[in-house]
């Protein structure tokens, strides 16, 4: 045992002055080590009492997903972390890792005398998860930035500064001159990069912002209600972007409700692509993501990491498609 818990396989790596990879390589051989580096792997388990030693034919990785909504997103018609998260693990099997998902911060606590490693999804601003991660000296990357946290550069994401601000760019381009934002109240990399690409390029072209919070535990309702209060302002919006599908389709249910047909008289959009806005009745205009080429990103991440391996250069690798529909078409 190691400080009271079961010695991990990044213990016996860390004794034997390799990387967990190479350690979990000398058990296995699944890929090939030098016979003193297998010798000094052997010698180190023996004196940990690494017991797990005879099976360690992989290392085991958490994962957690963070946004309150992704669980009950899914009775909403949301499916983009849905994608992500499986998508993630599928890749992280296929890089060889055992994957254990959790449900929280106490489902860590519990799991972390086992942990060789850990992914977060998407944390939180001054994500306690993260905080309890790196005291505990758990090798951590991330799905998007960890706002708020100094000091990490273990994570990788898209650009979704640049990618908001060109939906905003199509929809001026489709005749839109006062583009309202409907951004979710959760508060991560996400919601703030939409943000901050909307402001710019809105502010960029001389118009004033019009941006609306929604919570998304509340769905469609937190949606309409922020819709709604755009629409009933003394300057309307003439464009509605949201951050996901449920505000998005939200927004075009209420344009509807109002007399207000999409895309003549209102232009809606998304900065998050899903079968929800896909395939609404007016097929919503959205930024489309690739959740395996994430995923793949972040996999080889963890690898990097429990390899030895130095921090990504450069975070935010992708501008997202924009799919566009009939919502901004005219």
């Amino acid at each position: 045992m190691a400080g009271g818990r079961r010695v991990r396989l990044s213990d016996v790596a860390r004794a034997a002055g390799v990387s967990p990879t190479t350690a979990s390589h000398a058990f296995s051989g699944h890929r090939p080590v030098s016979p003193a580096t297998r010798k000094a792997v052997l010698q180190a388990a023996f004196e940990l009492g690494y017991t797990g030693a005879e099976a360690a034919h992989r290392l085991t990785v958490g994962l957690l997903i963070r946004p309150p909504e992704a669980i009950p997103g899914l009775a909403f018609g949301t499916t983009s972390l849905a994608a992500e998260t499986g998508a993630t693990v599928l890749a992280l099997l296929g890089e060889g890792f055992s994957v254990t998902a959790m449900n929280g911060l106490e489902d860590v606590g519990e799991q972390l005398g086992w942990l060789d490693g850990f992914v977060l999804l998407a944390p939180n601003r001054c994500d306690p998860v993260l905080e309890v991660l790196r005291a505990r000296d758990i090798p951590t990357v991330t799905y998007e930035e960890p706002v708020g946290v100094a000091d990490f550069d273990w994570w990788v994401g898209n650009d979704f500064v640049e990618s908001s601000a060109k939906v905003v760019r199509h929809l001026h381009a489709a005749g839109a001159r006062r583009v309202a934002l409907v951004a979710g109240l959760t508060d991560n990399a996400y919601q703030r990069k939409v943000i901050s690409g909307y402001l710019a390029e809105v502010r960029h072209v001389g118009h004033s912002p019009m941006l609306r919070r929604a919570d998304p535990a509340r769905g469609g309702l937190a949606g309409r209600r922020a819709a709604g209060d755009l629409l009933a302002s003394a300057t309307p919006p003439d464009a509605i972007l949201a951050t996901s599908g449920v505000f998005a389709v939200a927004a075009l249910e209420e344009a509807n409700g109002r007399g207000l047909a999409v895309p003549d008289d209102l232009l809606v959009a998304a900065t998050m692509d899903g079968p929800l806005g896909a395939h609404a009745r007016v097929p919503i205009t959205a930024l489309r993501s690739n959740a395996n080429d994430l995923a793949h990103a972040v996999a080889g991440l963890m690898t990097s990491r429990l390899s030895g391996g130095v921090p990504p250069a450069l975070h935010d690798k992708v501008v997202l498609e924009l799919a566009v529909r009939l919502s901004t078409t005219r």
